[in-house]
């Protein structure tokens, strides 16, 4: 047995080699003293190897175990009794705390043998051993260190009892403030639920052993008694646990990803969960799968749930297909992560699109790609998704994206002939779907998508075999102009598109300087397989729009070059503007140019543009016609006309001639230019001859009015009497009212000349009528009166007495002469009857 001065030397020589201790241990015989300087050896033992400390300890609990059977035996009688236990001996309570921390100090070298079984022991095991067991186990998951949690749980089976109530606490800081995956605490069997065959059926890593340990080390009344008598401290009560297990991973899962941003941390802890057979956390894995995507894939790191939910569908796809990734990954990302989510997920407008199916919501995440990216971006996107479609979804995409995007780039375009590489042409007239969409609101895609929604798949069919007309004919198209598909497809491309197509290749070829003939025809060649008598194809008015176009854009040669060579170039063309349609436009257009002139003034424009619009065809008839005309608008600007072409078209032209002449008093002297291009009819030249005739003799030109006089007669005596009895009526009276005016003659030999006209061209019944009126004639042949002439001009009761009716007598003429013109008005009246009789006395 060792003495007194023995144990001291011992103790002096710690820090020693443990074997040393052990040999030391062994040879003393005091059980409890060995206890306490195995405690002390371990203490400062900084240097020795845990698996060494470890047996020093196991030697010297093996040597105190007696004392295990009774405190057991106390705590199974009456737990009550424990503390009057403790205070019946003086020694029981130093020797419950000593072995208590014999067993704490084992536990904590459980720790680093956990990580190596030549690990050193801990610098600070003698600090460590004084803290309370409960308060080494937070700081060990504040410090995320779960693989010493674990190690200290499976020591032995109290730690796990002891820290049993308290385990969702001490996770749950394992998992926030520790960070420790929850995979690598599912493999260390941590995790609550997970169902591992150990007694309590709930976690095997808190229970290990249920009937190899000493349970009065971590009894709660064990602990109570020595808190009642300042050995330890009072454990905290444990929290109540949770409702269900599910409510517990929820609580945690927020924390993770809202407090501390964790997204990987709480998705990893929701499959955990599911993976366990929680139910209700699939709805929450499934949001941090979209959520964790676009976190760590898109790096989105300011979103949240909170921020995913408030978001809105077209939001979510917005960010998805902004990222700068491969279309596929895109596109695979789409049906992988964002369809699903928007089945199932929690996002602002979820309630509106819940009840789609999954091709329809494909159909509406196309919709609002296009609505995001440029159609170069979005077409190949939207091609990628048409795979996850329905066909009838695939046939309204194709409407909806054709209808309502006005994309015009080749690659575009060809990405809508890839769309409908499988769709045959149109053999019918167009389908009511088409005529319908064609009247629908464009640029609204999701306005077509609700129209084509209630189609049937025959309808939607024969409406993508229309628009398969305009995607391959905007390709035709593409290298002369672009236009999109959508432009062509109008209510109002029979009428106000195909005019401003027209005008635009026209201007589109006009611009190719040197080379307009080639490319007007390329534009014809172009056109030409997509011109019919219905929708979709352009109107055949679309020929006969373009052609006009050429003419107003000043262009006759070319227009005359094409329009001979359309049998050649492009015979279908050809069959629908006919050389007589091409006559008829030209003479259209130029009369449009005509009537646009406000003077007749031939150097206005309109009439320039006019005049050379007629270039564009050989001479015909109905085209020399309008050049005559052009010559009379020049002629009756000569002359002054205040009219305008539209009016001299509106007006007869021998109408026209008498208003030049009765507005200029010497008009008839430059009349005849103007007076050949009245004549239309062939006794027009009759007529013009007497209104020329009047003029001169209105204006006292005698030598004019006879020269007029003499063509007057002629010309209607080389006409057929029975065919053209109206143009001798006008000769004759034109020459006896000529010669009726014997204050216009000099001699009496003119009038008695045109009076004899007059005789040989009137008709019989008004033979008389001249043979009256010429019997004062002879009186002033062999009289001749002196006729006061004043100003050279009769008075107004002498032209009245001229000019009289046939059935005003001579007597109601004078009775209407003023009182200071009678004297003047009876001599001239005489010596008219004087000529007159006169005249007859030679003729007998």
């Amino acid at each position: 047995m060792a003495s007194d001065a023995e144990k001291r030397a011992f103790l002096a020589s710690l820090p020693c080699d443990a074997e040393s201790v052990l040999s030391t241990l062994t040879s003393i015989e005091d059980v409890w003293w060995v206890a306490a300087a195995a405690v002390a050896a371990v203490r400062t033992g900084t240097a020795w190897l845990a698996a060494d400390a470890e047996r020093v300890l196991a030697h010297a609990l093996e040597r105190s175990a007696s004392f295990d059977q009774e405190v057991q035996a106390v705590l199974s009688k009456d737990v009550d009794r424990l503390l009057a236990w403790l205070d019946a001996e003086p020694d029981r309570l130093p020797r419950v705390v000593l072995r208590r921390k014999l067993w704490h100090m084992r536990w904590l070298l459980s720790i680093p043998l956990s990580r190596s079984k030549s690990a050193l022991v801990e610098t600070d095991m003698a600090r460590l051993s004084d803290i309370p067991l409960l308060e080494h186990a937070r700081t060990l998951c504040l410090a995320g260190n779960e693989r010493a949690l674990r190690a200290l749980l499976g020591t032995n089976a109290s730690v796990a009892l002891c820290l049993y109530p308290h385990r969702f606490v001490l996770l749950r800081l394992l998992l926030t403030c520790g960070g420790v995956s929850p995979d690598h605490l599912m493999q260390l069997r941590l995790l609550p639920g997970t169902h591992l065959p150990v007694a309590d059926r709930e976690s095997g890593a808190w229970v290990d052993a249920l009937g190899s340990f000493a349970l009065w080390t971590e009894h709660p009344g064990m602990v109570s008694a020595l808190a009642r008598r300042g050995a330890a401290t009072h454990p905290p009560a444990p929290p109540p646990p949770p409702p269900a297990l599910s409510d517990w991973y929820m609580d945690v899962i927020r924390e993770l990803e809202g407090r501390w941003g964790l997204v990987d941390a709480a998705f990893a802890l929701a499959q955990a969960g599911e993976r366990m057979g929680m139910v209700p956390l699939r709805a929450a894995r499934d949001e941090l799968a979209f959520l964790h995507m676009l976190v760590y894939e898109l790096h989105a790191e300011a979103w949240s749930v909170s921020t995913l939910r408030a978001a809105k569908a077209a939001d979510l796809v917005r960010l998805v297909v902004s990222h700068p990734a491969p279309m596929s990954e895109t596109a695979q990302r789409l049906r992988d992560a964002v369809l699903p989510y928007l089945q199932h997920g929690t996002y602002a407008d979820a309630h509106t699109l819940h009840a789609y199916s999954a091709s329809a919501l494909g159909v509406h995440i196309a919709l609002m790609v296009l609505d995001t990216l440029s159609p170069a971006r979005a077409l190949p996107l939207v091609s990628a998704m048409l795979s996850w479609l329905d066909k009838e979804d695939q046939m309204r995409l194709t409407l909806v994206v054709i209808g309502a995007y006005d994309a015009t780039d080749r690659a575009s375009l060809a990405m809508y002939a890839d769309m409908l590489r499988d769709v045959p042409l149109p053999d019918a007239s167009p389908s009511p779907l088409y005529l319908v969409l064609s009247r629908a609101p464009k640029h609204d895609a999701l306005a077509l998508w609700k129209c084509t929604h209630v189609a049937s798949s025959h309808q939607l069919m024969h409406a993508v075999r229309d628009v398969r007309v305009l995607v391959d004919m905007a390709q035709a198209l593409a290298p002369i102009r672009a236009y999109a598909p959508s432009y062509l497809w109008g209510d109002d491309v029979h009428r106000h598109r195909a005019h401003r197509m027209a005008v635009e290749l026209v201007q589109h070829a006009l611009t190719q300087r040197g080379h307009e003939r080639a490319a007007l025809e390329r534009i014809l060649q172009a056109l030409a397989p997509w011109i019919g008598t219905h929708a979709p194809y352009l109107p055949t008015e679309c020929v006969r729009t373009l052609f006009k176009q050429l003419l107003l854009a000043r262009a006759p040669i070319l227009f005359n070059e094409v329009v001979h060579a359309l049998p050649h170039t492009c015979p279908k063309i050809a069959a629908l503007l006919s050389h007589e349609d091409a006559e008829a436009l030209v003479l259209e257009t130029a009369r449009a140019w005509t009537e646009q002139a406000p003077t007749c003034d031939p150097l206005h424009g309109a009439l320039q543009r006019a005049r050379d619009t007629l270039d564009a065809v050989p001479p015909s008839p109905s085209v020399n016609a309008e050049l005559s005309f052009l010559q009379l608008l020049g002629l009756l600007h000569e002359h002054a006309s205040p009219l305008s072409p539209k009016d001299v078209r509106a007006t007869s032209r021998l109408d026209l001639l008498a208003r030049v002449l009765s507005s200029h008093r010497d008009a008839y002297r430059t009349a005849q230019p103007l007076a050949r291009a009245c004549m239309i009819n062939e006794d027009d030249d009759v007529r013009i001859e007497a209104m020329l005739t009047d003029a001169a003799a209105a204006s006292g030109d005698v030598s004019a009015a006879l020269r007029s006089c003499d063509r007057l007669v002629t010309r209607v005596l080389s006409l057929d009497h029975t065919q053209h009895t109206e143009a001798y009526d006008v000769a004759w009276r034109t020459c006896f009212q000529l010669a009726k005016q014997p204050w216009m003659w000099p001699d009496h030999r003119a009038p008695t000349q045109v009076f004899g006209h007059a005789l040989r061209l009137a008709p019989p019944e008004h033979i008389s009528t001249i043979l009256t009126t010429l019997a004062p004639l002879a009186v002033r042949a062999s009289h001749p009166p002196t006729i006061p002439r004043r100003d050279a001009q009769p008075t107004h009761a002498w032209s009245r007495l001229l000019t009289r009716t046939e059935e005003q007598s001579t007597a109601q003429l004078l009775d209407s002469v003023a009182t200071q013109h009678a004297p003047n008005a009876a001599r001239m009246a005489r010596s008219l009857f004087d000529m007159g009789a006169a005249w007859w006395n030679e003729a007998k």
